[in-house]
């Protein structure tokens, strides 16, 4: 089995997130963006702290998570990158890009995002430098249009890690929802429930 070596590569896609838990939305974002993005491979990125101020799961639990859920895919085109630990909270997408193009001087990077994320981005800091530094590669969700962007024309199916976590906290099931690694990884540590 190969593992992953950025270094290798030119062409970097980027995804990030809060993964608070990856669930198979961001799976088949990540499968789609390697079958049809112009990358070499892919680099997961959990977010440290959330620049929006959102609570989230510890970092630790969702890293633990995002290698769980993303093991199901090549390994040899991706890479869990934990570099927002090392940076300044809030983590800021350009500075996250920053870090990575000191990491990776000769690699070209696209920030592989969902459609649905695409109106929020009016409210990141410094979304100039973050086009600079990685121009969006946008996947369709759920009948979202980015039509100023490249993209790809699929649209793949709604999916919330805030609709997992809500099904977690009524006892619901969460099978198909997130990969079965991650669904035992939650179970395991008893993640979401109501505080008792």
């Amino acid at each position: 089995m190969t593992r992953a070596d950025p270094t290798r590569w030119s062409r970097i896609g980027v995804l990030g997130g809060s993964f608070d838990p990856p669930h198979c939305g961001h799976l088949l974002l990540a499968t789609y963006a390697l079958a049809v993005a112009p990358i070499d491979g892919l680099l997961i990125v959990p977010a440290y702290a959330h620049a929006f101020g959102k609570e989230m799961t510890s970092f630790e639990h969702r890293l633990a998570m995002v290698r769980a859920g993303f093991s199901v895919l090549d390994p040899g085109r991706v890479a869990i990158s934990e570099i927002e630990r090392d940076l300044p909270a809030p983590s800021y997408t350009y500075r996250t890009l920053e870090a990575l193009a000191a990491q990776l001087p000769r690699a070209r990077f696209r920030w592989i995002v969902g459609s649905d994320i695409v109106k929020d981005t009016s409210r990141w800091t410094n979304l100039p430098r973050v086009l600079e530094l990685a121009p969006f590669f946008v996947i369709g969700r759920g009948g979202h249009d980015a039509p100023e962007h490249e993209h790809a024309p699929l649209d793949l199916p709604e999916a919330s890690s805030t609709a997992v976590r809500a099904r977690v906290r009524e006892g619901l099931a969460i099978t198909g929802l997130v990969s079965r690694d991650v669904e035992d990884y939650v179970r395991a540590h008893g993640l979401y429930r109501e505080p008792t």
